[in-house]
C-alpha cells in the first residue's frame, strides 16, 4: 500500500518492549502532527481484499 511505513523497536528485555512500543507511538504521533501528516494504526484502514499489515514480532529463547 503506498504510503505505508513500518519502524522497529529494541531490542527489549521483558516488559520494558511495552513501554518502548508506547513512547515510539507517542513520538510517532506527536511527528506526525506538527508535519500535518494523517496517522492511523489500523491494520487495514483501506477496504478490500488484501492481507493489510499487522504485528511482526521476533522473540529469541536465548538469554
Amino acid at each position: 500500500m503506498p504510503g505505508r511505513w513500518e519502524y522497529q523497536v529494541g531490542p527489549s528485555v521483558g516488559i520494558e518492549a511495552g513501554d518502548h512500543i508506547w513512547c515510539s507511538r507517542y513520538l510517532l504521533e506527536r511527528i506526525t502532527e506538527q508535519a500535518g501528516v494523517v496517522l492511523t494504526l489500523d491494520p487495514k484502514p483501506i477496504e478490500g481484499d488484501w492481507n493489510g499489515a499487522g504485528c511482526h514480532t521476533n522473540y529469541s529463547t536465548k538469554s
